[in-house]
């Protein structure tokens, strides 16, 4: 039977290879340790790698069920006393739980959702967990058209870029920096009286210039750009020629 999966919760930024950001995705179905690592490396990307300011988002979801949950967190094979990450990379872990971890032989880590803390565990146990979809963001520096900008995206990695949250104004940000134009070119656009981004979210999060979201604006006004001088996004003349900024896949795995 398939599992059943939460919507997404939110994002997170976490430079263990490279910069990029995370959607976390519960999955509400109880397996062990490595059984939950090979779904999520099947329909996802890996198990999950967390920040300890993520595990108070991740805990409070009200479909977990157990008092604990997996995350991608297992024992060196080399060395007990470190941690890895199941995505790979060496787990500098500051956020256990009191007197954690205390059992050697507990080699697989999961979350306690009351106090927001890592545990050592049994990989044996059936727990439900959270795997991880990543993505970064690539600067493309070439002067195009928001239209021709869309479409070299569409054609060499996922689309435009989609600004919908803190991390990602972050990730925006440090990718920018070389960019040849102040103004780089996002997946956001104003078609039929609203603004949206182009894989059809809307504007839950927003961080608009001084000027305010235009409800309308003119018709030569109606791209939208994030300013990297002032970190904000504006509308802008779709036939300016900008660098941009695309969303890519952020994890290099054999089914990818």
């Amino acid at each position: 039977m398939k599992a059943s999966v939460t919507v997404l919760l939110f994002l997170s930024l976490f430079r263990l290879k490279l910069t990029v950001y995370r959607f976390h995705f519960f999955v509400n179905e109880t397996m062990s340790w490595q059984d939950a690592q090979t779904h999520c490396r099947l329909h996802y990307d890996d198990l999950s790698t967390v920040r300890s300011k993520d595990l108070q988002k991740l805990s409070n979801n009200p479909l977990i069920k157990e008092d604990y949950f997996w995350i991608g967190l297992e024992r060196d094979g080399q060395d007990i006393n470190k941690w890895r990450w199941s995505e790979g990379g060496e787990a500098t872990i500051k956020f256990w739980d009191n007197r954690e971890p205390n059992n050697d032989h507990e080699k697989c880590g999961a979350v306690n959702k009351s106090t927001y803390k890592l545990c050592d565990s049994n990989c044996s146990g059936h727990l439900g967990f959270y795997c991880m979809m990543v993505f970064e963001l690539i600067l493309v520096q070439q002067e195009s058209t928001w239209e021709e900008a869309l479409e070299y995206c569409r054609q060499n990695y996922i689309n435009l870029a989609i600004i919908s949250s803190d991390d990602i104004m972050e990730e925006a940000q440090i990718n920018s920096t070389a960019a040849d134009t102040d103004d780089v070119w996002t997946g956001l656009r104003f078609l039929a009286g609203h603004w949206f981004w182009v894989n059809g979210e809307d504007l839950d999060y927003k961080v608009w210039s001084a000027d305010g979201e235009l409800q309308c604006p003119a018709m030569n006004q109606r791209c939208g750009v994030y300013d990297r001088t002032q970190n904000v996004w504006k509308p802008t003349d779709c036939e300016q020629r900008l660098n941009f900024l695309c969303v890519d896949k952020g994890y290099d795995r054999g089914n990818y």
